[in-house]
């Protein structure tokens, strides 16, 4: 699933989701269109958010995860 599905499947926008892991919204819609490499403890916590394995959802096929 992309992270765009499973926000909906939650129900949040976009904002609501940046809100709860508190980064600007502008930089969690560069995450979920894949423009921007996404931080591990940022896709760990988007990960739990939205209750699924990390690797799941951040696989190399579809995201760049930086180590910082």
């Amino acid at each position: 699933m992309t992270l765009c599905e499973l926000r909906k499947q939650k129900g949040y926008t976009q904002e609501q989701t940046a809100n709860i892991l508190k980064i600007g919204v502008s930089t969690y819609n560069q995450y979920e269109n894949g423009t921007r490499s996404v931080p591990a403890p940022v896709a760990e916590a988007i990960s739990s958010l939205f209750g699924v394995q990390t690797a799941d959802i951040f696989s190399p096929k579809y995201f760049t995860v930086s180590k910082t």
